[in-house]
């Protein structure tokens, strides 16, 4: 497989009280962008109501970048959406404001997006210090009443399937982005945005990699951890529920609501609080949940969408490509 055309690139990066951050992601951005041949694109960075100078650092700093501006903070879901929303090129990619890319990020993804059933591609997260792996493919882990796909597949050299594409790096084509509607809002402010979108190209029939020649590092930001900690596990918990609930079968969907209802009851006996409190988030959203579901129909009118089991079996029964086979020399 090699690279035969060229692809332009929206690289749209999210934004909340970053300035300390934001100068060294834009400036690797930008040089793993040219360094890997890529000469039609631009940088998008979309702010979520930051309260900091990040908007005029960067302004003052660079003067090519776009700036997308909101005056409500809405979490991570609805600030990508603005940026995705103001994006021109043929592909997208998503970068946090706390990962730095490698120069040569981009030269193994591309030829991957010669396969038009390519959905995205996401590279290896390094930890900045130690440079240890943090993110490599997901594994499908699909059962009866359960959708799980945070266990990590790591390679070194060959192209792997992955049930989702993080949503701090991952280059995904436009188009089928647009066609999908962009990440679910309902998931805001954080968490399982990233699993749902890749679910939902899965089951449109596209393709989702993981290229670990493609290197990023993440240098540990972060909002989440000044946040009472119960308050991110509740998220958390509630946005795992939504993807359960978007994702199953209609049967399955309501006996996957009464085994958590039960569940949450058995832990409040217990005296454990946060399966009720995430339970009862996601009872708030039932009308919400339930008009998403039909949306999703709708927009998929003559297609036949895969079933969540069957996605497992696509990916499960996907071979590994080795990544010289897909990197022009």
């Amino acid at each position: 497989m090699t690279n035969s055309r060229k692809f332009s690139v929206s690289v749209v990066i999210p934004n909340y009280n970053g300035q300390h951050l934001l100068v060294d992601t834009i400036k690797s951005a930008h040089e793993a962008l040219v360094s890997s041949g890529i000469s039609d694109f631009e940088i998008i960075v979309s702010d979520d109501a930051s309260t900091d100078d990040s908007m005029n650092l960067v302004s003052n700093l660079f003067s090519d970048v776009i700036l997308v501006k909101s005056q409500v903070n809405t979490g991570f879901a609805g600030n990508m959406n603005r940026g995705i929303n103001q994006a021109s090129k043929d592909l997208v990619c998503f970068l946090n404001s706390d990962v730095h890319l490698t120069p040569a990020y981009f030269i193994s993804q591309l030829p991957l997006f010669e396969d038009q059933q390519t959905f995205g591609v996401m590279g290896a997260i390094l930890d900045q210090e130690t440079k240890e792996a943090q993110d490599g493919a997901k594994i499908a882990r699909i059962q009866l009443l359960r959708i799980d796909g945070n266990k990590n597949n790591f390679s070194q050299t060959d192209v792997l399937p992955t049930m989702f594409l993080s949503g701090a790096n991952a280059l995904v084509r436009r188009e089928y982005l647009n066609e999908l509607g962009g990440f679910c809002e309902l998931f805001n402010p954080y968490y399982s945005e990233d699993v749902d979108l890749g679910i939902r190209a899965w089951r449109s029939g596209w393709k989702l990699y993981f290229q670990p020649l493609a290197i990023c590092y993440h240098a540990q930001s972060s909002t989440i951890k000044k946040l009472p900690n119960n308050t991110v596990r509740m998220i958390a918990k509630r946005n795992k529920h939504f993807v359960h609930f978007l994702h199953l079968p209609l049967l399955l969907n309501w006996i996957y609501l009464m085994t958590i209802f039960f569940n949450s009851l058995g832990q409040l006996f217990l005296g454990n609080t946060l399966h009720t409190k995430s339970f009862m988030a996601v009872f708030k959203q039932l009308k919400k949940l339930q008009k998403e579901r039909k949306k999703r129909r709708l927009t998929a009118k003559g297609k036949t969408l895969l079933s969540v089991m069957q996605v497992k079996k696509v990916i499960d029964g996907m071979t590994h490509i080795a990544s010289k086979d897909v990197v022009p020399s």
